[in-house]
């Protein structure tokens, strides 16, 4: 099953295989819960946070239709339950300081992890969508990196790489006004923030 591709693995899960889940679980886990702890700092949270994603992945199994890579989704859903989790738990004001923004734009906007990966997958279909530059300014940028560090890694100059950010929010605006009419200025809110900070 190690060999097995990521969409093939998502049909046989679709089909109720637990072993596919397994492979996938063991595929992904140790690197969602990398970068869970390296936004939240601590072993426990993440964990938790990681375990949930899969929770629900199983359960929303039979209407999965994940375009796009896997990893991609699954990381967009790693951001989005910590920012979930700062919300949830109200942990200290030094803790908040980065996500406050973020916070209090979610409150009562984005409802469950289910409405996170939903959303989420809106954002992979459209991304998958665009130039290849656009994708990969994206991806670097939802990885944590910085506009220098994407301009040194794209050879870039630091204006240009924000100008593509600009570029591939306005473009997200679009799909997002279209799909979550009601919530569309939250949701690219929450996106603004998470490219923009």
């Amino acid at each position: 099953m190690e060999s097995i591709a990521d969409q093939d693995l998502l049909i046989l899960i679709r089909h109720d295989d637990k072993d596919a889940f397994t492979t996938l679980f063991d595929r992904y886990w140790q690197r969602l819960f990398q970068s869970a702890k390296a936004r939240l700092g601590g072993d426990d949270a993440a964990k938790d946070i990681v375990q949930e994603i899969f929770i629900k992945l199983w359960q929303r199994r039979s209407d999965l239709n994940i375009k796009g890579p896997l990893e991609n989704y699954l990381q967009g859903a790693v951001r989005l339950s910590v920012i979930s989790h700062y919300n949830s738990k109200k942990v200290n004001q030094v803790l908040l300081e980065d996500s406050l923004d973020r916070i209090n734009i979610l409150e009562d906007s984005i409802e469950s992890l289910t409405d996170y990966l939903d959303m989420e997958q809106t954002l992979t279909e459209a991304v998958e969508l665009m130039p290849e530059m656009l994708k990969k300014i994206y991806q670097l940028r939802s990885e944590n990196l910085s506009v220098r560090e994407i301009a040194g890694t794209l050879g870039l100059a630091e204006q240009t790489v924000k100008n593509y950010i600009s570029e591939v929010l306005r473009r997200l605006r679009i799909v997002i006004a279209q799909k979550y009419p009601e919530k569309h200025l939250t949701y690219m809110a929450v996106l603004a923030a998470m490219l923009y900070n």
